[in-house]
């Protein structure tokens, strides 16, 4: 049996890798999880590691995010000793990434191909940037300076991606909305992935676990009427109108008579930035990914968010929801949300006059 790793440095890279998985039988899957700060706990890889329907044969976590320049390129390089040993030992055939310019990734086909593996490469759907692309990786910065440290301070394998998903060593794109790949990842072969996958019981399964060790239950989710997901609180700090425009949406709401949930971006250093609960919000854990809270939301609920993956996700695993996004700061987002039917609010635009 062919052996497959799986690179997750984000939640939703573990669901879309699991439903990826569990629809290639004929492969022993093998997860790993990457792009962690170092000596921190990392509750998901425990619940992987005890998840009776996982269709991975190994869970392994791999820190990547350390404190100083050169205690950094030190551990990568002790990091990039224990991954070949690793695929030494798995002789992978294809290798499965969220984000091709994750090093860890880049590293392993380099590693693989030495070994004689001659891997294939995946990109997982990640979300806005598999359609909108990602405008700072054909940059000055990216194309010329990035790419030159790269390559001098690790290898010359590094190939810097003209946008995620694009780079040399991806053959094989897996995208949720096939129609509309930009135009720099139409050149791969392209397989679509299969929403059903997400509610597949053993994804139910995982997606409950995680709900129970944070105290949601997910009956309870049923009963919320309007859910609004937040990005990380940098973005509060840039914009100083932001949270009025996320209060004339609650106000909005609750004075319809309905039920509010909110749930901030797992990363944020604060429990409420925006002192939301003051507005008798139900305030959901941030560590508990939307993806998991997702099937659990009624077919009447209203989804309100940034212009981000999420939303892309919530259009695309429940299409009978409706969703809306409430920024005008990335306008290039538009046409992608129109196409797929995501409403966009204005910045300026009170939440009635949508």
């Amino acid at each position: 049996m062919a052996n497959s790793v799986y690179f997750a440095s984000t939640t939703l890279h573990l669901y879309t890798a699991a439903a990826i998985a569990a629809g290639r039988p004929g492969e022993d899957a093998h997860l790993i999880f990457i792009d962690q700060p170092e000596g921190k706990p990392y509750a998901l890889y425990d619940i992987v590691r005890n998840w009776p329907g996982s269709p991975f044969s190994s869970v392994n976590l791999y820190y990547g995010r350390f404190p100083g320049l050169l205690n950094k390129l030190k551990r990568r390089r002790q990091l990039f000793s224990t991954l070949k040993s690793k695929l030494a030992e798995l002789l992978p055939e294809h290798i499965f990434v969220g984000n091709d310019r994750r090093i860890e990734f880049q590293f392993a086909m380099h590693a693989a191909t030495t070994l004689g593996c001659n891997p294939v490469g995946h990109y997982m759907d990640e979300g806005v940037f598999t359609y909108v692309g990602r405008k700072a990786s054909r940059s000055f910065k990216d194309m010329i300076i990035d790419n030159f440290i790269k390559k001098i301070s690790y290898g010359m394998w590094w190939k810097n991606p003209p946008t995620i998903g694009g780079s040399d060593w991806i053959s094989y794109i897996h995208p949720a909305f096939p129609d509309l790949v930009h135009p720099l990842l139409r050149g791969k072969h392209i397989t679509p992935l299969d929403a059903s996958r997400f509610n597949s019981p053993a994804m139910l399964e995982l997606s409950e676990t995680m709900m129970l060790n944070n105290g949601v239950e997910p009956a309870a989710l049923a009963e919320i009427d309007t859910f609004v997901t937040l990005p990380h609180e940098s973005l509060f700090e840039r914009d100083p109108d932001y949270k009025k425009r996320i209060l004339a949406i609650i106000r909005q709401q609750s004075t319809q008579g309905k039920r509010v949930a909110v749930k901030y971006h797992p990363r944020n250093k604060q429990p409420d930035p925006l002192s939301l609960a003051a507005e008798g919000v139900c305030l959901l854990p941030s560590q508990v990914s939307f993806e998991a809270l997702l099937p659990y939301l009624s077919d009447q609920c209203e989804v309100w968010g940034d212009l981000s993956s999420t939303m892309v996700m919530a259009r695309w695993l429940r299409p009978t929801l409706k969703v809306t996004a409430f920024t005008s700061e990335k306008p290039d987002f538009y046409k992608l949300f129109e196409n797929i039917g995501i409403t966009t609010m204005e910045a300026t635009s009170h939440p009635d006059q949508r």
